[in-house]
């Protein structure tokens, strides 16, 4: 499964993987690029289930997650990629809006949690263990100015990140952040 699979990087993650021999699941909030990317992947041999789904909403994610695991039967390795798109946040913090600054957690940090933890309880209750990799950033440990949203929701998922590692172990599920 790999979360925004539309475009970009998340794409590019999608072919890669497709590459190596997986089957893919992509998720993302934009159809059009989603199917683009399912075709690229399908040009690979591999089988593709685009998902349109908003990682910020718990009900999508699980419906996401449940048709991943009856199209597939599993899910072996989740890739946290969905990010939020620049816009408003990127600004001094004294001008930030708490509106903006609440849309980067949403997506980076709420939108990483909600995927994880839906595929985290499939990996475990399987006994399969699994894999999960969360996109964070260089930003994540240090500050940039004008992007103070963006560098605390990386480190959020670079924290988020930690504590999954932690708890999966005993379990099979590993998990970093890159």
């Amino acid at each position: 499964v790999v979360t925004g699979g539309g475009r970009g990087l998340g794409r590019a993650i999608c072919v890669g993987f497709a590459q190596a021999g997986a089957d893919i699941v992509a998720v993302s909030r934009s159809a059009g690029p989603l199917a683009e990317t399912a075709g690229e992947v399908r040009a690979e041999g591999r089988r593709c289930l685009a998902v349109p789904c908003d990682v910020t909403v718990k009900a999508q994610v699980e419906e996401s997650v449940a048709r991943a695991i009856q199209e597939f039967g599993k899910i072996d390795i989740l890739v946290n990629n969905a990010g939020s798109r620049p816009g408003k946040d990127r600004v001094p913090v004294l001008e930030l809006e708490e509106e903006a600054f609440d849309e980067v957690q949403r997506v980076n940090v709420r939108g990483t949690y909600l995927v994880s933890r839906a595929v985290a309880t499939h990996m475990v209750n399987r006994g399969g263990g699994g894999k999960i990799i969360n996109i964070s950033s260089g930003a994540g440990k240090r500050g940039i100015a004008r992007y103070a949203a963006y560098c605390a929701s990386k480190a959020g998922v670079v924290g988020l990140s930690r504590c999954l590692a932690l708890e999966g172990a005993a379990h099979g599920v590993t998990c970093n952040a890159i």
